[in-house]
């Protein structure tokens, strides 16, 4: 019997990670990004969600069959209400979950597979949006929760 035995690499994709500061909400990005990189960015069906009552991230998906091409568009921060002791004086209070814990500052991450893009002018596209604060390629290799961007 032939056993194969999985290792980290096997998991490795073969993607860019671009890290994007940006305020409003993600909806509004996901239009200005169809706009401006002329794709067709559409929010999945089900949320991101790694665990039961956990948090929950917004995903948005663009896929080219001809340019064999797959583009997420990820919320990385979720906020949800923690229940603490009853005993103190506040019982509600709002907590902070991250996709991506060593990325804490952007708000969104964009997620490009495959496809023969020029990334360095995808970021320049992306960081002409008004809304853009900035937009920056990431390091994956170095990232320790980069597994939490396997989702299909």
């Amino acid at each position: 019997m032939l056993v194969h035995k999985l290792n980290s690499n096997d998991f490795e994709g073969n993607y860019v990670l671009i890290a994007i500061h940006c305020n409003n909400e993600l909806f509004k990005l996901a239009f200005e990004l169809n706009r401006r990189l002329k794709i067709q960015l559409k929010k999945l069906n089900s949320d991101l969600a790694f665990e039961d009552k956990g948090p929950v991230f917004q995903a948005f998906k663009h896929e080219s069959e001809l340019y064999n091409t797959k583009i997420h568009l990820l919320s990385n921060v979720s906020t949800g209400q923690s229940l603490s002791d009853k005993n103190l004086l506040f019982n509600n209070y709002s907590v902070s979950r991250f996709l991506i814990p060593e990325l804490k500052k952007a708000e969104y991450l964009l997620k490009i597979e495959g496809g023969g893009f020029n990334i360095s002018n995808l970021i320049e596209k992306v960081n002409k949006i008004p809304m853009v604060v900035s937009a920056y390629m990431t390091e994956t290799n170095k990232l320790k929760s980069k597994y939490n961007l396997i989702f299909e």
